[in-house]
């Protein structure tokens, strides 16, 4: 009996196929791969493998394909119009810091907007799911978000969010936020009578108690205040970048006469501004320099120049080269306390001339002649030679010009920019060649429709121009 033949009979070089065995049908079935996932019964022309996420999230927010955003209507001065609410989701954890309103959707978009616009609050607003990133002068984050609620009382729920930043700053921009949503509070009237700053309640205590150690000898004080600037000396220096936050903070604090007192803030700003404790006179003569070693507040004012200008602290420390997403927040924070830290200095060094006309009440290291259009134009030669021949009268109106993007550094850049310009004639005339008046004027309009501090040290800086130009 012969062998059984192992291949087909028309290709003697293939093997017979051998009987498979029995298997399950499922098993040898091809599952077509659908268009789409996202929307059934959508087809796309190419790329049929590509999950069509946009389609998903537009039937999630009920809006369809081909649906329009109502044009926004010009004469309304809200900057956010949003369309429809979401229902709170199931199982949801609702913040403590969120408030019910039984009113119109148009009457809470309202206020909520020009709230946020008399607190200075930079907003970024979305019209599709109803919510807002909110970002405060004291680097404060929040997400606000509006709902719809259903059962019982239907109506519109505010929810507040913090995200970052000083939890006791957050609880007091909520609270405002949220008792005008309500329309139990009206900003305007709160404004006129507080001022523009949410801690200007708390600001008013302090200087009530500051007010009451009138015993305080001028000498000690003076000499406290140097040792606070050597410790905030001490944190910039360091590599770290939470020390080096710590250390602007307090400079930040020190150059503030509502929160230290004048005679703090006043030595402060001068080692900000000049790299020294002491006025132009004595700084000058070099019997004074032996006997105080002001090398630590020269690298203040370098390291402040340098954050401002090129967002780094010394040679090796450079901004551009840093990749991670963490230490470019950091340093763009470090950039706006910077702007701050020569804020305060340049608007307490603008008004020289106290209101007190008492000798005896005039800080200590305090000189009649060490007035503010000296130490401000000292200042600008100074900064360009420190900054490699950078000058800060162009890298603050550059900072200006993007008041569209980050009003909070540009409400301090026109709060420098208009110190300089209180103070000094050459500093005035150095800005209209620059240009300034045209990057003021958009900044303005800007500060107009969404940030009142903003706005208001734009018109400082107008009419500080506008004097200039008629008096010539």
């Amino acid at each position: 009996m012969s062998a059984p033949n192992k291949y087909n009979d028309d290709d003697d070089r293939k093997p017979a196929a051998k009987p498979s065995p029995s298997v399950p049908e499922w098993r040898s079935v091809a599952i077509a791969r659908p268009v789409s996932l996202a929307q059934p019964g959508l087809r796309r022309a190419a790329e049929p493998d590509v999950i069509d996420k946009d389609s998903y999230f537009r039937l999630a927010i009920g809006k369809g394909p081909d649906t329009k955003l109502p044009p926004k209507d010009t004469s309304n001065k809200c900057n956010w119009s949003p369309t429809q609410l979401r229902h709170v989701p199931a199982f949801y954890p609702l913040e403590r810091s969120s408030r019910f309103a039984e009113e119109k959707l148009e009457d809470v978009v309202l206020r909520v907007s020009e709230a946020n616009r008399l607190l200075s609050i930079h907003a970024v607003y979305c019209n599709e799911t109803a919510t807002a990133t909110l970002l405060t002068c004291e680097n404060v984050e929040m997400h606000l978000s509006l709902w719809k609620t259903s059962g019982e009382k239907e109506g519109i729920l505010i929810e507040i969010q913090r995200r970052k930043g000083d939890s006791i700053a957050f609880h007091r921009y909520s609270r405002c936020i949220l008792d005008a949503a309500v329309g139990e509070l009206d900003m305007h009237d709160h404004i006129e009578k507080n001022g523009d700053d949410i801690e200007a309640i708390f600001s008013k205590r302090f200087q009530n108690m500051l007010t009451l150690d009138t015993a305080k000898d001028s000498k000690s004080e003076a000499e406290n205040a140097i040792i606070a600037i050597e410790i905030a000396h001490g944190l910039i220096m360091k590599d770290r970048i939470d020390a080096r936050h710590l250390g602007l903070e307090s400079l930040c604090l020190l150059t503030d006469p509502k929160k230290t007192g004048l005679t703090t803030a006043v030595i402060a700003s001068r080692v900000v501004l000049l790299g020294s404790a002491q006025d132009i006179k004595t700084s000058s003569s070099p019997e004074t320099a032996l006997l105080c070693d002001e090398t630590p507040f020269q690298e203040i004012r370098q390291a402040i120049l340098s954050l401002i200008q090129f967002r780094r602290i010394g040679d090796a420390d450079d901004f551009e080269d840093k990749d991670s997403s963490e230490e470019s927040e950091h340093y763009t924070l470090l950039h706006n306390l910077a702007l701050a830290v020569l804020a305060n200095a340049l608007d307490v060094i603008a008004d020289t001339d106290l209101e007190s006309n008492d000798p005896e009440e005039v800080p200590m290291g305090r000189d009649r002649c060490d007035t503010g259009e000296s130490i401000s134009e000292k200042f600008l030669e100074d900064s360009l030679e420190c900054s490699d021949n950078n000058e800060i009268m162009k890298t603050l109106i550059s900072e200006l010009g993007k008041a569209g993007m980050k009003p909070h550094n540009a409400c301090l850049s026109a709060k420098c920019i208009g110190s300089l310009c209180k103070a000094s004639e050459k500093a005035r005339k150095r800005a209209k060649e620059l240009g300034a008046k045209n990057v003021v004027q958009t900044a303005l309009e800007i500060g107009t429709r969404t940030h009142l501090k903003l706005e208001r040290e734009c018109t400082k800086v107008m009419s500080s121009l506008n004097n200039q130009s008629s008096n010539e």
